[in-house]
């Protein structure tokens, strides 16, 4: 099934010349914004690990990643992109297949989502769809199919919209973690995504086949899980820096990622042992939560901390687009095809910590993961960051505020739109709360 043979019923119809204006504006300005991001980045840091380097060149949404999934996909492999974490990777590595997160990081492209769907949309989906409508997202092009997770009102219709342009396959989640029949129904969602994935791909997944492809998610982990751990004392490397890192887990080859992000956290350990930090030791050390930040554009917070006037260093993070990618691993006791099965649900479903869950009583993992967080990092403060339109990680606040101010850890609540033309008022906004947080350290 190709894009082309798909009846439009959502997406209005829209000239080719004026699609190709767009595309090659929105790409031009982002081609600019990404070399511009980096620059700063190197700025922030002189003696930026050589490592950077590699991740630097992935960066690129246009370069050679983009190069290389059409190389494979011109000898036969398939693309299956996600919109969440919850998407089992693991069973589609196992498939021989090549997963793609294709979440929309560009401001510009929500403005054509608006023709779509209302203003009060969250602007993540409404940039994913503007980005679909003008062929802008090589990685969302290049999917053959589009696994889309039903956590909100605003994801449960974007699946719906995108089946405008791609082959759906639509995952429902339980909204209630702890039900005793939660992880049952979550695990059937799982095994109709192997069949589906076997069937578009030819490739049968195997016992030895899947194992393969979770020790494979495994290593990654931990790699990450190095990586994190460097970030709990003095800082050796820049947090803008870390989740550029962490993130570009979600386009990049997975084993390739796993060596390279190896190779940085050895430079790391080095530049540790001689006690060489990336700032002072009193910069105040802030965590990042809330709604997901997508490279490149919406960059715009991590670099507003990290340049602020006082500075602060972002040392950890709880967001989808971050530490929650690879913070746990599937874990397995026995290798039969089952038990894996049942694991990757049981990683997918039980160890989130998505805000689209409730229980008796609350959304309690979050909440222990933000305490346990902030205690092995040395947490200072907290930014809560939303963009308008996201209700459920705005909905949680003033849960998390409660826990948060119970331990004394000072919590921003910054929101805002999708756009660039809010940054001058965001920086007063941040540098007050650092200033605060440096007082605080002070004392």
């Amino acid at each position: 099934m190709t894009a082309e043979k798909i009846e439009r019923k959502y997406t209005p119809e829209i000239n080719p010349k004026e699609i190709e204006e767009l595309k090659n504006s929105v790409k031009t300005a982002s081609a600019k914004i990404i070399a511009d991001t980096i620059e700063r980045m190197k700025k922030s840091d002189p003696k930026r690990p050589e490592a950077m380097k590699y991740f630097d060149g992935i960066a690129d949404l246009f370069g050679q990643r983009p190069e290389e999934i059409a190389a494979a996909k011109a000898k036969g492999k398939k693309v299956i992109g996600y919109s969440c974490l919850f998407a089992p990777i693991e069973l589609i590595l196992a498939a021989d297949a090549i997963p793609v997160r294709v979440n929309s990081g560009w401001f510009d492209t929500a403005k054509l989502g608006d023709r779509v769907v209302p203003v009060e949309v969250c602007p993540v989906i409404r940039s994913t769809l503007g980005a679909a409508m003008i062929g802008l997202s090589p990685f969302l092009e290049q999917s053959d199919a589009l696994i889309s997770v039903l956590t909100c009102d605003g994801m449960t219709k974007f699946g719906e919209i995108m089946s405008d342009y791609k082959p759906i396959w639509g995952m429902n989640i339980p909204r209630v973690k702890d039900a005793p029949h939660s992880l049952r129904f979550w695990n059937e969602e799982i095994k109709q995504i192997k069949t589906q994935l076997e069937k578009l791909t030819g490739n049968k997944i195997t016992r030895n086949s899947l194992k393969e492809a979770i020790e494979q998610t495994q290593r990654a982990t931990r790699a990450f899980r190095r990586l994190q751990d460097l970030r709990k004392s003095q800082p050796v490397i820049m947090g803008r820096d870390a989740m550029l890192v962490t993130q570009s887990y979600l386009w990049d080859d997975k084993v390739r990622w796993t060596e390279k992000t190896e190779a940085l956290c050895s430079e790391l350990e080095a530049r540790a042992k001689r006690q060489d930090w990336v700032c002072p030791p009193d910069t105040p050390r802030v965590m990042l939560t809330g709604t997901p930040m997508f490279w490149p554009d919406n960059w715009k917070l991590p670099t507003l901390v990290e340049e602020a006037n006082p500075r602060g260093i972002i040392v950890a993070d709880e967001l989808c687009s971050g530490e929650r990618i690879l913070n746990d691993p599937v874990g397995v006791d026995e290798w039969t095809m089952d038990d894996m099965l049942n694991a990757i649900g049981e990683r997918h479903l039980m160890a989130s910590t998505c805000p689209c869950f409730t229980s008796k009583d609350g959304n309690e993992d979050r909440i222990n993961w933000l305490i346990n967080k902030v205690k092995e990092n040395n947490i200072q403060g907290v930014i809560y960051y939303v963009v308008r339109g996201c209700m459920l990680y705005a909905m949680e606040y003033s849960r998390v505020k409660k826990a948060l101010d119970k331990i004394g850890i000072p919590v921003y609540y910054l929101d805002t739109e999708y756009t660039r033309e809010d940054v001058g008022q965001l920086k007063t906004r941040v540098e007050a709360f650092l200033e605060m947080l440096t007082a605080r350290v002070d004392l």
